[in-house]
């Protein structure tokens, strides 16, 4: 009786744990953004953007924030698949086509970086005349 009990209760605690928690992912969000944004800490961003989408995985902003964080640590590839993740999620995220032009361009595939800074560009991402520039 008390082993069933013992694993009544770790699965609960595993279902509590792997709910979707949208206000908790907000939270991660957050604080993910300023460690990457405000102190460069980027692997401490990544670890903590990843709890974000643990806990809600259609949170299209912890995905792009994650995504600068590993372009940051020169993790170019899991950076592009983040930053898909969030479009997936949010078709019309301009910057996030940005980022990805930004993340081939760092990749010396400046093909594949201007088709994302054109869609960047029709989705309304401002300044980008210097980068488009390049393109021609």
């Amino acid at each position: 009786m008390k082993r069933l009990t013992l694993i009544l209760s770790a699965l609960t605690l595993l279902l509590l744990v792997s709910c979707e928690n949208p206000a908790k992912s907000r939270i991660y969000t957050e604080e993910g953004s300023k460690l990457l944004l405000s102190y460069s800490k980027f692997e401490e961003a990544e670890k903590t953007l990843t709890k974000a989408i643990r806990y809600s995985k259609n949170n299209f902003e912890a995905y792009y924030y994650r995504g600068c964080a590993k372009v940051n640590t020169q993790k170019y590839q899991e950076a592009i698949e983040d930053f898909e993740k969030a479009i997936a999620l949010k078709p019309d995220y301009a910057d996030a086509y940005f980022n990805i032009g930004r993340t081939y361009y760092l990749m010396n595939d400046e093909d594949k970086a201007c088709e994302y800074y054109q869609l960047a560009a029709r989705y309304g991402r401002p300044n980008l005349d210097d980068y488009l520039r390049r393109c021609q």
